[in-house]
């Protein structure tokens, strides 16, 4: 077995890029959306189908990353990193609607395809009971990343491009780091024999149940990630204090990593029934708050409740199939495409009032936890073992 330190420095690198794909640049989005929407004239309707466009190159890449990350990962999370690089100094230098579009969707795409990827590295670098809170730690990336996002933003004001710089630079610095930090898990194990990277995708049937949950998680969690910030304005909160939400949201995400290992320990269908009531409960005080007290507590269960579901569903991974990455890749395509359908409906329903519009998101993602009826059968082990994230991590690679 791997000593603890040996792999650290890949856990904490590959936080980093999850902080930098998903937090600096696929999840600012709807921090920036007001001050883009003064400068380059995007209508709120337009925003939202921006908003689905961005989460279908997520699907996209996530897809192709479900094909190839079990037996290349470090090469997609190369890929992964460069788009999102690019797709971040695209939108610093966007001068255009379609310009500021087309980068947010390349950012998105290199959110989709780095999660699966580092699924498969971080179970083969960390093995038995400690990869639970690795996987947990990595999947936590986003917190730290809207935090830093949110700060960036109060400290550039409505120079939102100087964020998208930073966030470029960051995401290409973590982007090395992991390579660097993950070079030698091709070399043979302790045991003396080459770890088997070509490992084919382990499809099954169970899969379905957490893919729809995971459908309607994402269709209700939209309406929060597209226009949390801009219903807070709406509502009177200061946009110094919409923007501190942001933070708190992100420090809710982070919170999700002390917070999933312990709703796994009971469970992971009871974990999931948990995630999603928090997520829904936060979604309908964000929509009633006229105040930075109510909203910054909204958004910081919001960002628990989400980065924690997302959590169970790399448990469900594990509980399914023998290849976690490929299987996390589908349930996350899945989620990415609830909300590039939750979005742009949200958009819609905004014009009769956020009441509405995030009561209707709430009750979506309440639908999501009908899939927990259904409870898939671990294919390798017995039921409580296959509760804990991190104990297949050796049959991986």
């Amino acid at each position: 077995m791997k000593r603890p330190f040996q792999s650290l420095p890949l856990v904490l690198a590959g936080t980093a890029l999850v902080a930098a794909t998903y937090g600096l640049v696929r999840g600012a989005y709807g921090l920036v959306l007001p001050a883009v929407q003064q400068d380059l004239g995007l209508s709120s309707v337009d925003a939202g189908v921006v908003s689905g466009l961005t989460s279908l190159a997520y699907c996209v890449a996530a897809s192709l990353s479900l094909l190839t990350c079990q037996r290349h990962p470090r090469a997609v999370v190369l890929t992964a990193g460069v788009a999102g690089t690019l797709g971040a100094a695209g939108v610093a230098a966007a001068p255009t609607v379609g310009w500021f579009a087309a980068s947010v969707v390349l950012g998105s795409g290199g959110a989709g395809a780095v999660s699966p990827a580092l699924v498969v590295l971080v179970a083969r670098a960390v093995r038995g009971a400690r990869s639970a809170g690795a996987q947990s730690l990595v999947n936590a990336g986003p917190g730290p990343g809207l935090v830093v996002a949110g700060l960036l933003a109060l400290a550039v004001g409505q120079q939102w491009r100087t964020a998208w710089v930073v966030a470029a630079v960051v995401t290409a610095l973590a982007t090395a780091w992991t390579l660097h930090a993950s070079r030698h898990l091709a070399a043979p194990d302790e045991d003396g024999h080459k770890q088997e990277h070509g490992e084919a995708v382990d499809l099954s049937p169970a899969w379905i149940a957490p893919a729809l949950g995971a459908f309607a998680f994402g269709v209700g969690s939209a309406a929060v990630w597209t226009y949390g910030r801009t219903v807070l304005q709406d509502a009177g909160v200061a946009p110094t204090d919409a923007i501190l939400a942001w933070v708190a949201l992100g420090v809710g995400a982070a919170l999700s990593a002390p917070v999933a290992p312990w709703l796994l320990r009971r469970g992971p269908h009871r974990g999931w029934v948990a995630c999603l009531a928090l997520t829904a409960a936060a979604t309908v005080l964000l929509a009633v708050a006229d105040d930075r007290w109510t909203g910054w507590a909204a958004t910081l269960l919001f960002g628990l409740g989400f980065n924690a579901g997302t959590t169970v569903l790399i448990a469900y991974a594990v509980q399914v199939s023998r290849t976690p990455g490929p299987a996390a890749s589908a349930f996350f395509v899945a989620a990415l495409l609830g909300q590039a359908a939750g979005a742009p409906l949200v958009g819609r329903l905004l014009e009769t009032g956020p009441g509405t519009a995030f009561g209707a998101a709430a009750a979506a993602t309440l639908l999501g936890t009908l899939s927990a009826v259904t409870r898939p059968r671990d294919r390798t082990r017995s039921r409580e073992a296959s509760a804990r994230v991190g104990e297949p991590a050796a049959q991986v690679g």
